[in-house]
């Protein structure tokens, strides 16, 4: 039987150069846009990947099921990385902890279902999630966005406010695999997040293009003097998902060369 590497948001950016690092296997990308997801299939295909392919929206629990329902006919889903989601302003604030938190909570539950020994589940987060200080009141909601009423107390907490919810998300997805890492554990699986750093995505240099100044500050603030790339992040994604890497459950890994140690002087420096 072969392994299946599942990639949600692998037609573009950093999902689609994760999906370039698994020739042992079947990849299976997904996304909510068939037509990317053709010309992302066409693009592995000439790599010598097998792929296929499936629209879904991680969102909707019923969608997320069909995809795995999916994944198992052709094989053992052996890996799961999830870096579906939406940044700031790409939704409005209930979207964004929809997507980003309830979805990721609902992709963890049901690959949790199937998981098998030696399968991982890996969550792509953000660096912007470790700004979020610790408080129980809205922990409370991140670590259970399911709970009746959650989401609608996010969105009063970050005062509707898109940008923040995109942050709170990312917080919840490492409160999140704290969580859950004792029941896949049980399983013998494992569940881990990535926070990249600023990587040079399509949606990156756009923000380069339109603000030049600020992102050219962060690049120079990040202490290894670049910013990265979706290859940085593929790297690590292929070291986690390695059975090399069967010891590391229930935490998260930063890979932003280093600039989240800066966002408080960063910050300080805005507020001038």
């Amino acid at each position: 039987m072969k392994n299946v590497y599942v990639i949600t948001g692998g037609s573009s950016g950093i999902g689609l150069e994760c999906a370039k690092r698994f020739k042992d296997g079947i990849v299976l990308i997904t996304g909510r846009n068939e037509d990317k997801l053709k010309k992302a299939e066409a693009e592995l295909e000439k790599s010598g990947i097998e792929v296929a392919y499936k629209s879904s929206d991680i969102s909707k629990r019923e969608s997320i099921k069909e995809l795995l329902e999916y994944g198992k006919s052709l094989g053992k889903i052996k890996t799961i990385i999830n870096s579906a989601g939406v940044s700031g302003g790409m939704a409005n604030t209930k979207g964004t902890f929809e997507i980003d938190l309830l979805g990721t909570e609902n992709l963890i539950e049901e690959f949790l279902n199937v998981a098998e020994e030696n399968t991982v589940l890996i969550l792509i987060a953000s660096m912007m999630g470790h700004v979020v200080p610790p408080n129980p009141d809205y922990d409370k909601y991140l670590q259970n966005p399911s709970e009746p009423g959650a989401i609608d107390a996010l969105v009063k907490v970050v005062q509707d406010k898109s940008d923040l919810a995109y942050n709170f998300s990312k917080r919840g997805v490492h409160l999140l695999v704290k969580k859950y890492a004792t029941e896949f554990g049980k399983k013998k699986s494992r569940i881990v997040s990535i926070s990249p750093g600023i990587i040079m995505t399509p949606m990156a240099q756009k923000a380069a293009a339109d603000h030049p100044e600020q992102m050219e500050y962060m690049k120079q603030m990040t202490p290894i003097g670049r910013n990265g790339e979706p290859d940085d992040i593929a790297n690590a994604v292929s070291f986690l998902a390695d059975d090399k890497a069967s010891f590391i459950t229930g935490t998260d890994l930063l890979v932003d060369g280093g600039l989240t140690i800066k966002l408080p002087e960063i910050a300080k420096a805005y507020a001038k």
